[in-house]
Parts: structure tokens; C-alpha cells; sequence
């Protein structure tokens, strides 16, 4: 039949968009290819609608991977897009023969890159890309092909669904929530869960497609879509289908981009291109570690000469890293991104690469930088990770982050919890596979296998000491060093054994201690000591001489210091310069700074006062936390509490004459309560055998407060006024936290991390009651405004306003989370020592946070073959 001035022939295909037919322009003399609506669908105003996007999005790329589009015609009641021919088989037809060997694979999938960039660029993302919608000519050339679904970018809710986008595949129990695009094999997690797509959804896509060439097995398989969709979610590639002589470079990239979390997936199919790109053309890694090239034949002429070029000092870095002992001492300077933590840095013991925290994406995340190319990359999935250490071998990297400690390979591993770490202070890991941690929570210094599980304490806390942290292997792997808190005559460096003797104190310091070429490094009044050590004896010997001026160490955490060595000899440090502080402000809903506290004024846990005229804040002096508290538009403060046990997290009494505060008087964490006035001392509040923090009040006087129970993590009690008997409110296996009562004592609203991560739900008190999740994206620090409005801080740190109503038959309504800005807030929202960063006024509109002020942008300096000389 004839269609216009377009004759078909044939028809070529067939699929959710409409039917293909083969056809010649009878006015250009060309074949095309028309996709036509199909009839029974053609009275749909919804499917003419897409039909008519397809061709708007087609007609507005132009580039040689892509299908180009030459018209749009509507004739006879029909309509189509007259499109370029494609001659040659799809890339579904190429895999179902056989799997595509890797040096064929390479360029198809780079011109596939290149055509979801090009894309991109133009904000179009294709939302069903799959093997079936690319050919490859007989020239080589990739085609991309059916942009038929893909969507502009655009904010788009959870929930909602754009009535242009019907789904190619749905299921009926997403109905309402949201809508599934594409093919189910190829849909990334979030398209399978019905939420809105974006670029890192083609790059899933992407991810599926390339694995499939390389093992001729879709990446996620099952005899129906119910089963293939279940795979998406929650199981992982068979890895082992891949090729054993598949490069560890294309590996990681695969396993970047199929992470799950969108979060933690490759953001750009750019990057992924430039990896294909290097891999075409650079030496690749088996996972042997043994090197290989593009080309089998050629793989043992490329590495002699690679091995001889090296010889010859090309890679004049690495001879640098590695030079003997008589090489002269070097020092580099390593500049890094903005950071919002100058001390968490860490060397690895082979001493070429360095592992700090910056800024990606306005967000804090662990960064690597290689010492031997100078590349620097970040780790996604890290996120306010604090406190990295490296493994033994330099290939993993171990790191506090959302209250546990968690580890990552750092060539593309995904991150693995090893065990529940509530402010985590400080790793280290030796040859035997054996880790050492510890905490700001009064703990002592805990032990665990690097493949989890339950950890086991190696020292004891003994008053007057107060906490262990920091500890560091030492090179017999059985002795290690650790930082004390607590009074004068304890605190400092002392060195354990892992048969749980008493430890023995060296010396006292402003800080951690590092080992290195045979000595201690630590900080004294700003200044970077050495002195000799001898590890037989585990003494200090001979006298002490400085390394370096103005080494950075942060006040938050007694002990903390930017410094770290590795075995090799090498040390690396930040100076202080331009160091992080941290300051009380004011901002409106827009996160205009509209005041401080005071401009001299570094404080931590905000909490105002009933009336809303007084703060109470914690601050640290010399390593101490004490309680201050500030009369609000006056520049002095008054110091509450001295004593050197850690005191934190205040909470004004209901009429305002006190502050309650956490303490580790007693030797574990207990609540003690003081008069602003000064009068009449300390007073126990409530002491238990679990470490207690206060959390607030209900209007008839009940106490919430934080209990940290080894069996049952984070847990949130209530202890009544009068009989003071208390009682758990929520307790299981997971972490509940930082509870906040209504204003009319109904309900509570916690932070819990059930569903895998830290999410807000609200409750009735003192139950029983089903929990409602408020936000939607994780959430911590929840507050109320009066009973119309929650506020919470999500894990990117944007603060969070959700609407809320209570109902006089003992209902609540919520609305959607609205973002009202972004906090800067150092360390995340999840710190189970600093667990109120934030208040809020009682008309909700101002909102006085404990903020970083400064970003430290002093390089990290690296000092080579450390000569350890007075």
C-alpha cells in the first residue's frame, strides 16, 4: 500500500510503540523505515500523544549512533515517523548466535556510550534501551534505535505518573504508585519500583546490555516478568558467567553501573565511555593481575616494552614512591577537592595512594588519589564516611559511615557492613585479617574478623578514664596504640595487646599517635612531634623533635589528628591552614543566614529553652565537652559543667531552670542535671546499665531518652514523672533514635533504620500502634512544629518540611516532604554523638543549626622516604 508519497513493502517489526514497516520515499528515491501507529490503539489520545514526543525527541538529535527521524506523516487516518533504515542484524539477533568477544564488544558498546551521551547532553534520556533496539550495520557503525520512551528530565514526585507515558510492561500492584517503563530484563531498580527515570537509569540499561554481549546471558533472568523483576531488585549479576579473561577495569565498570542504589551507580555514561575508550587502547588487568591487550597476539611484545619503558624511568612517580632508603627525603602536596573534614585522611601502607574525605555533588564522600598517576576518583556509596583506614594489601579501604563499620574494595567493590559501630573513632587492620575500632560512646577498644561479625572488646575503661579511640597496629600485628580520654593523669597514648592485659600509657598528648621508621609521631600544641620507639621493650626512647608546624586536628573529638603513615615510610598530613569550624546560626525557611550565637562561638547540639530566650549547647576545650548556655542576643556564655567526662547533648528542664545532659560520670553514660544558676551542683537524673542520652518531654512531664543496648543497637525508653519506673517504647533489632514528642504528648516521631536505612516514622505514645513512615528519602533529627508541620534533615542534608495534622479521634495525616534548603552540617545527619544539630523556633520559621562555616582547601602533604632525623 501506499502511505503520502511513501510505498511499503515490508513489514520489519513489531513493538509497544507501534508496528515497523520497510518503505521507499517515491519523491527522494530512498528507502526509510515507517513506524506506524497501530489502529486499535490509533483513537487513544494518550498513545498519540507519545507517538507525537517520539518524534519531537528524535527530531532533536543528530548524531551518527542514533536513528535519525526525516518526517512525520499523517495520512488515511494514520500516523507515522518515517525514519532512517537501519540495514543489519540488532545486537539481540548478534548475542542469541553466540556471545560478542571482547574486542568486538568494545567498540560496539563505546558507540552505544556515545549515543546515550550525546543524549544526555540534551537532557533526553531513552528509558528502553535493550539489545533489540540497537543494530549493528555491516560497516560497524552502532545504531540506537526507539527513542519511543524516552522522557525530558524534569522533576517528577514518586508518585506521580506523567499521563504521556504509558508503561510498556506494568505491573498491578505498582497501580497508584507510580509507572513502569521498558523492557523488564534491562529496567533499573527505580523504573522497577515505578519512581521517575533519569541518565543513571540508561546507564543501568547500559550496564545489562554490555553484560549480556560478554556472556551472552541477560544479567538478570526468570520465567516470567514477576521473576525477572524480583532479580532486578534483589539479586546480583551471576559474575561468573563473565569471560576469565575479562579485565578487572571492565568488571568494575560493570559493577558500577548495576548498583542498585542510583546513588551509588556510575552518574555519567561518559565516564563509562572514556573506560572503554582506555581499555580499546592501554594495558588492561586481568583478574589474575597478570596485564593483557586489546589484541591476545600482541599481549607479550606490549608488556616487555611497557616493563622496558618503565625501567627507563618513564613512570619517574612510581620510582619516587619506591626509591631505597638512601634516597633523599621529598615532599609533595597533594590538593584535593573543598572538604568539610581536613583531618580524616589515610595513607596506604604500600604508600601510593591516599584516601580523604571531599565534596562530590554537594555531597561528603571518600576520594582516592593516586600518588603514581595523580588521578583522583571518588568512592560512591561512602557518603559522610569518616575516619578511613586502609587493609593491609591497599585494595580495601575500612570507614565509619550511618553507625556501623562498613568497608569497600577500592577497585569498584560495593560498600559491605562488618558490624554496628555508634560513633566510630578510628580503624586499623593488619596481616591477619584482624580489625580494631573504637568509639566516642565510652567504650573500649573492640576487635573483629574483616569479614564481620560480632565484635569483641580488647581493653577496659576504667574511671577515671573516660573513652579508648584511635587505636594503630603496630608492625608486630599483636601490640597496638590507642588514644585515652578522661583526666590528666590518664589521657594520651597508651599501647595494648590483644590479650586483653592492662594497657600501658607512653606519654600524654594533644592527639593520636602513628607509627613510622621506627617512631611515634604525634601533635603537641599544634606542633608534629617524632620520638624514637622500641618495640621490644615498648618504650619510648631518646627525645622527641618536630616533623612539621601547624598540623591539622579538629576539636569535635578528643584525640583527632590529620595524620597517617604507611609502611613504606612515607607519612602524609594536612596543615591547618583555613581549617573547618564550626559556628550556631540562624536561617529562615530559605536558608538565609539571618544571625549567629556569636562570631567566636564553636558549639555543638543546639537545644533552646522553653521560652525560646536560651540555648544550651555542648563545646570543647582541650579536649573537654562541658554544657555552656547563652542568654540569645548577648556575645558571652556561661559554662555549665567542667568536668572531664564528656558531657553532651543538653535538654533544658519543662520550666527552663535547668539543663539535663549526658555524661559519663558514673562510667557510663548516664544523665546528670545542673541549675542554670550554679547553685546546689550536679544531680544523677537517671542512671542505667546501658548508656542513656535525654531526648525530650511530653507536656505531663515523661522523659524520652536514647538507651545503646549491645543485644538490640539504639532503642528509645520513656520514664514518667513521679514513680520515674521506666519502660521501653520502641525497642527491636534495629536502631531507633532521637525521639520527639507532639505537642500533645500522642504521638512520637523517631528515626529508624528498618527498612535499611535511616527513615522518619511517627507513632501513637505509649502505644500500641502501627508505625507511619513520613519521609521518603531517609531522614534523621525529626522535630515537630507545634501539630502542623515536621521538619527532619535528609541523608543528603537538605532540611525537610512535611505537613502534618492530629486529629481529635487520635489520627494523623501527613503531606509530601518538601525540601527547604541545604544544611551544611559536618559529619551527616547520622551521628549518634552529635545526634541535634539543629532547633527549631515555635513558629517554625527560623531554625538555629550548628554549621560549617569554612572549607578547608590546604593541600595534603606527603612527605617521601622519611628519614626520621632530629
Amino acid at each position: 500500500m501506499r502511505l503520502g508519497s511513501y510505498e511499503i513493502s515490508a513489514q520489519i517489526g513489531a513493538g509497544g510503540m507501534g508496528e515497523v514497516y520497510r518503505a521507499t520515499d517515491t519523491s527522494l528515491k530512498r528507502a526509510v523505515a515507517i513506524k506506524v501507529l497501530p489502529a486499535s490503539v490509533a483513537a487513544d489520545r494518550e498513545r498519540l500523544a507519545r507517538f507525537q514526543r517520539e518524534a519531537e525527541v528524535l527530531a532533536s538529535l543528530n548524531h551518527p549512533n542514533i536513528a535519525a527521524i526525516y518526517g512525520l506523516e499523517r495520512s488515511d487516518g494514520m500516523t507515522s515517523l518515517v525514519m532512517e533504515l537501519v540495514e543489519g542484524p540488532t545486537l539481540s539477533d548478534r548475542i542469541s548466535q553466540r556471545p560478542i568477544p571482547l574486542d568486538e564488544a568494545l567498540p560496539i558498546a563505546k558507540q552505544i556510550a556515545e549515543a546515550l551521551e550525546a543524549a544526555h547532553e540534551q537532557s533526553i534520556i531513552h528509558r528502553d534501551l535493550k539489545p533489540a533496539n540497537i543494530k549493528v550495520r555491516p560497516d560497524g557503525t552502532v545504531k540506537v534505535l526507539d527513542f519511543g520512551l524516552a522522557k525530558v528530565f524534569e522533576p517528577l514526585s514518586a508518585g506521580s505518573a506523567d499521563a504521556t507515558a504509558s508503561p510498556t510492561i506494568a505491573s498491578p500492584a505498582m497501580t497508584g504508585v507510580g509507572v513502569l517503563l521498558g523492557t523488564a530484563a534491562y529496567m533499573s531498580p527505580e523504573q522497577a519500583k515505578g519512581l521517575s527515570a533519569d541518565k543513571r537509569s540508561d546507564v543501568w540499561a547500559f550496564g545489562c546490555v554490555l553484560f549480556e554481549m560478554l556472556t551472552g546471558r541477560q544479567a538478570f533472568e526468570g520465567d516470567t516478568t514477576t521473576e525477572v523483576l524480583s532479580g532486578v531488585l534483589k539479586s546480583e549479576p551471576n559474575w561468573q558467567l563473565l569471560p576469565a579473561h575479562t579485565p578487572q577495569e571492565l568488571r568494575r565498570l560493570l559493577r558500577r553501573c548495576l548498583q542498585k542504589e542510583r546513588r551509588l551507580r556510575l552518574h555519567d555514561i561518559a565516564d563509562a565511555r572514556i573506560d572503554i575508550d582506555e581499555l580499546q587502547h592501554e594495558p588492561r588487568t586481568s583478574p589474575d593481575g597478570i596485564p593483557s591487550t586489546p589484541r591476545r597476539n600482541a599481549r607479550f611484545v606490549w608488556f616487555v616494552a611497557t616493563a622496558l619503558l618503565i625501567v627507563a624511568g618513564v613512570s619517574a612517580s612510581v620510582s619516587l614512591l619506591r626509591a631505597p632508603s638512601s634516597s633523599p627525603e621529598r615532599r609533595v602536596e597533594v590538593t584535593t577537592p573543598p572538604t568539610l573534614d581536613p583531618v580524616t585522611l589515610s595513607i596506604s601502607p604500600d604508600g601510593e595512594k591516599v584516601v580523604f574525605v571531599a565534596t562530590f555533588e554537594g555531597r561528603s564522600l571518600l576520594w582516592v588519589r593516586s600518588l603514581v598517576s595523580g588521578s583522583s576518583q571518588p568512592l560512591l556509596g561512602t557518603d559522610y564516611a569518616q575516619y578511613p583506614f586502609w587493609s593491609p594489601n591497599s585494595r580495601a579501604i575500612g570507614f565509619f559511615a550511618g553507625g556501623k563499620l562498613q568497608r569497600i574494595d577500592v577497585d569498584g567493590g560495593s560498600v559491605r557492613p562488618l558490624a554496628n559501630a555508634q560513633a566510630g573513632v578510628g580503624g586499623t587492620w593488619n596481616r591477619d585479617g584482624t580489625i580494631l575500632f573504637g568509639t566516642s560512646t565510652g567504650r573500649p577498644i573492640s576487635r573483629i574478623s574483616e569479614t564481620g561479625g560480632m565484635p569483641v572488646d580488647v581493653t577496659k575503661v576504667e574511671a577515671p578514664q573516660t573513652t579508648h579511640r584511635f587505636p594503630q597496629w603496630l608492625p608486630d600485628g599483636r601490640h597496638f596504640l590507642y588514644y585515652v580520654t578522661g583526666s590528666p593523669d590518664v589521657r594520651g597514648i597508651h599501647v595494648g595487646q590483644l590479650d586483653g592485659s592492662p594497657g600501658q600509657r607512653l606519654l600524654d598528648t594533644d592527639t593520636l599517635a602513628v607509627y613510622a621508621a621506627g617512631h611515634l609521631l604525634f601533635v603537641h600544641q599544634g606542633t608534629l612531634f617524632a620520638q624514637a620507639f622500641d618495640q621490644e621493650r615498648l618504650q619510648l626512647t631518646g627525645e622527641r623533635f618536630r616533623v612539621a608546624e601547624s598540623v591539622a586536628f579538629y576539636a569535635r573529638i578528643a584525640g583527632e589528628l590529620g595524620l597517617s603513615a604507611s609502611t613504606t615510610g612515607s607519612i602524609a598530613f594536612r596543615t591547618a591552614s583555613g581549617a573547618v569550624q564550626r559556628r550556631i546560626e540562624w536561617f529562615d525557611r530559605s536558608g538565609k543566614q539571618i544571625g549567629s550565637l556569636g562570631d567566636d562561638i564553636e558549639g555543638f547540639s543546639p537545644a533552646l529553652s522553653p521560652d525560646g530566650r536560651r540555648v544550651a549547647l555542648y563545646r570543647t576545650t582541650n579536649g573537654d565537652q562541658d554544657i555552656w548556655w547563652h542568654e540569645l542576643g548577648r556575645e558571652v556564655g556561661l559554662r555549665l559543667t567542667t568536668d572531664p567526662s564528656g558531657d553532651n547533648s543538653p535538654l533544658w528542664s519543662r520550666d527552663g531552670s535547668r539543663v539535663l545532659f549526658s555524661t559519663n560520670r558514673t562510667g557510663i553514660r548516664s544523665i546528670f542535671e545542673k541549675s542554670i544558676t550554679g547553685t546546689g551542683g550536679e544531680t544523677l537524673f537517671l542512671q542505667t546499665d546501658q548508656n542513656v542520652v535525654p531526648l525530650d518531654w511530653s507536656p505531663d512531664g515523661t522523659l524520652l531518652y536514647r538507651s545503646n543496648d549491645p543485644k538490640t543497637n539504639f532503642d528509645i525508653w520513656a520514664m514518667p514523672a513521679g514513680d520515674k519506673k521506666t519502660f521501653p517504647v520502641v525497642r527491636t533489632s534495629f536502631d531507633e533514635r532521637e525521639a520527639q514528642f507532639s505537642p500533645d504528648g500522642k504521638w512520637i516521631a523517631y528515626q529508624s533504620n528498618q527498612s535499611g536505612r535511616f527513615e522518619i516514622y511517627v507513632q501513637p505514645f505509649p502505644g500500641p500502634g502501627t508505625p507511619l513512615a513520613i519521609s521518603t528519602n531517609g531522614g534523621a533529627q525529626v522535630r515537630w512544629r507545634s501539630d502542623k508541620e515536621l521538619f527532619y534533615i535528609a541523608l543528603d542534608g537538605q532540611l525537610m518540611a512535611v505537613p502534618v495534622r492530629l486529629s481529635s479521634d487520635g489520627t494523623i495525616d501527613r503531606g509530601t516532604p518538601d525540601s527547604l534548603f541545604f544544611t551544611r552540617i559536618a559529619g551527616g545527619p547520622v551521628q549518634a554523638n552529635d545526634p541535634h544539630q539543629y532547633a527549631v523556633s515555635r513558629d517554625g520559621q527560623r531554625f538555629l543549626i550548628s554549621t560549617v562555616t569554612e572549607v578547608d582547601n590546604s593541600p595534603i602533604t606527603v612527605i617521601l622516604n622519611w628519614k626520621a632525623v632530629p
